[in-house]
């Protein structure tokens, strides 16, 4: 009878047809057409804040993911408790290390899909050995944060969720703007960092939510090309002044407020002095990682700290 049963099942397989699985075709921002399946089920992605977090948010099968030390030394997802409340010590996520990624913990994750971006040194023939890899340019500015967040859930077929995000992001920048009223507000929004001022454009999630939100910035900020950097010397730091100052620290290597108005400091003594908003008490220091990942979480977060920012903030001093 197992005999029977075995046999029985053994022509049931072979009888039956193999579905192929649908596939795609891709130009990555390498100029590679890429063929992927339509449907991946075992995504490794390759930059934690990038990739990760919004391929988790997206709700995305990452398997494997780039990973770095956190402040204990672990490693970690960047971000990724905070936005996704997932990371390699709560998920099955499988840790490939830092940069370049190690090619052996990747090959065991067995992906079907590999998503890289232009700041891994991992080398993309051997990771397109692997399985189909796409990589992504995030290091020029040709594309912003939030078009790697669409482009991601095009990629994944995760579109419908994405739609879902946007809106409820929406809600949050109308009633950012119903709080603020209809006098423009001038922002800024940078950090001190090894002696100098790191200054973007947009600041990541911060930036966008306030640009959003219709604030205008000063005009070095908007001077810098969208989707990128500088390391300013702290000479130019009466250039940032406005009537609101975002300052952000660095909570995932355990930093605090105090962190943060110490490398201004460092960086400019007496640099409160030379900034009108800090001043008159309206310097907000918040922490980097809820709006430094690529994220709609982290965008809710952001919108929701400056709501309440703006609704609390004494404008009435010094004006």
């Amino acid at each position: 009878m197992t005999r029977l049963i075995i046999a029985l099942a053994t022509f049931t397989m072979l009888s039956t047809p193999v579905v192929a699985q649908d596939m795609r075709s891709f130009t990555d921002d390498l100029g590679r057409d890429v063929i992927y399946p339509a449907n991946p089920e075992r995504i490794a992605a390759l930059h934690d804040i990038e990739l990760t977090v919004p391929l988790l948010e997206l709700g995305a099968p990452v398997v494997a993911s780039h990973g770095r030390p956190g402040a204990t030394g672990s490693a970690m997802i960047r971000a990724g408790i905070l936005l996704t409340g997932q990371d390699f010590s709560t998920s099955d996520i499988i840790d490939l290390g830092h940069n370049p990624v190690d090619m052996e913990m990747l090959m065991g994750a067995r992906p079907d899909l590999i998503i890289t971006s232009t700041w891994q040194q991992a080398d993309v023939d051997k990771l397109a050995a692997i399985a189909p890899t796409i990589v992504i340019d995030t290091r020029t500015g040709v594309r912003g944060d939030f078009e790697l967040f669409d482009l991601l859930a095009d990629i994944t077929g995760k579109t419908g969720t994405l739609d879902k995000l946007k809106a409820r992001y929406e809600a949050q920048i109308a009633q950012l703007r119903r709080v603020t009223g209809e006098q423009r507000r001038v922002v800024s929004a940078f950090h001190a960092q090894n002696g100098n001022l790191s200054v973007w454009n947009p600041y990541s999630s911060f930036g966008k939510v306030l640009r959003d939100a219709g604030f205008a910035f000063p005009d070095l900020i908007d001077s810098i090309p969208e989707g990128t950097s500088e390391q300013l010397s702290v000479e130019r730091l009466p250039e940032l002044d406005a009537d609101v100052i975002f300052v952000s620290y660095r909570s995932d290597r355990g930093e605090t407020p105090a962190d943060a108005h110490a490398e201004l400091q460092g960086a400019f003594p007496g640099y409160c002095a030379q900034l009108t908003a800090c001043q008159n008490h309206r310097l907000v220091v918040i922490p980097r990682e809820e709006g430094w990942a690529t994220s709609y979480v982290g965008l809710t977060m952001i919108a929701y700290a400056v709501t309440t920012a703006m609704g609390t903030l004494d404008f009435s001093a010094g004006n």
